[in-house]
């Protein structure tokens, strides 16, 4: 599957995003065609509320892999009523996503520290 639609800023990716959020992976569960990752979020940028948030993904090689106990910049579409990530999406680990959460900005903290 190639990506000819996605934008190329992130600014662009955010205005298109249902939710953007960075967060850790609690949970990953099997479903037929998908995976769903359980995260509890540490920042927001648009679309979520609580602390932890489940996302879908399809189960193909194209798509996000999702670890356990790794932390992840999201930016979700809604398919079906649920936060989707499909293999257009420009989520990452969040290790490889300084440049695109210097673009983004501080965001909202979800953490109980701050």
């Amino acid at each position: 599957m190639r990506c000819l639609i996605e934008p190329k800023s992130v600014k662009g990716t955010l205005k298109k995003s249902t939710a953007v959020f960075s967060g850790e992976v609690l949970e990953i569960r099997s479903g037929v065609n998908f995976l769903q990752a359980r995260f509890r979020v540490e920042r927001s940028w648009k679309g979520v509320e609580g602390e932890q948030v489940p996302v879908l993904t399809e189960n193909t090689a194209e798509s996000t892999h999702y670890r356990v106990g790794e932390k992840y910049l999201v930016f979700a579409g809604i398919r079906a009523g649920k936060l989707f990530t499909g293999g257009c999406s420009r989520t990452k680990r969040l290790e490889y996503a300084e440049e695109d959460l210097r673009q983004l900005g501080e965001g909202k903290s979800h953490s109980k520290s701050e």
